[in-house]
């Protein structure tokens, strides 16, 4: 790393996890855009089969 002494990730670790926030509120964000990118697809999809008709 650039400017720092650190060598590996293992000492960055604990400070880095630390301030990425609650772990429950990345997961239920990553959960909404799983729905979201499913739901999305949903519809297109359903608008792509009915021109084809």
């Amino acid at each position: 790393m650039i400017g720092t002494t650190i060598t590996d990730w293992s000492a960055v670790d604990g400070a880095y996890y630390a301030g990425a926030g609650s772990e429950a509120f990345w997961l239920f964000l990553s959960m909404l855009l799983c729905i979201g990118a499913l739901i999305a697809g949903s519809r297109h999809e359903k608008a792509a089969y009915r021109k084809a008709k």
